[in-house]
């Protein structure tokens, strides 16, 4: 073989490996990104069903209707749900609100029960793109709106 049949097979050869290259890395990322968009769907209506069952929790409480029991296993049902699409950040959030739940010998503290609470909703909305500049450090302007005595709880 002399080298102008070698420059010939190069020419031909080198650019229909690439071609194949190029595509089955753009096939990998097309995969990657439809597996991500399903993700970010699935995310979205677990972390609806998780702020939709806070909002109920605290409207319940105003209307002194009292169903923990029901509020606790719903939380449960949101877990099993939540713990095989959320994000590390979320799944780390919401254990430290169990754990907080768990913990029956500290004093209750409305401002710290508020903060965790809305340190999950904080990392929800961090996850799925969304802003949350001026909410608080830990989410805390999200639950302003659901709470009448709000503006005093925070300022202890």
């Amino acid at each position: 073989m002399d080298n102008t049949q070698l420059i010939t097979i190069l020419t031909i050869g080198l650019p229909l490996i690439g071609a194949g290259v190029g595509y089955l890395i753009k096939s990998q990322l097309e995969k990657k990104k439809e597996l991500n968009n399903e993700l970010s769907k699935q995310r979205r209506e677990i972390y609806q069903n998780f702020v939709n069952l806070i909002i109920d929790i605290f409207a319940n409480t105003k209307f002194k209707k009292n169903s923990s029991d029901q509020n606790l296993k719903q939380l449960y049902e949101f877990y099993k749900k939540y713990v095989l699409f959320a994000s590390p950040n979320v799944i780390k959030a919401f254990s430290d609100y169990f754990q907080h739940l768990y913990d029956q010998d500290k004093k209750e503290d409305l401002k710290l029960h508020l903060s965790l609470i809305t340190k999950i909703m904080f990392e929800m909305r961090k996850d799925i793109g969304l802003e949350n500049k001026g909410l608080g450090e830990n989410g805390e302007m999200l639950m302003r709106a659901l709470i009448t005595d709000f503006d005093k709880i925070y300022k202890k």
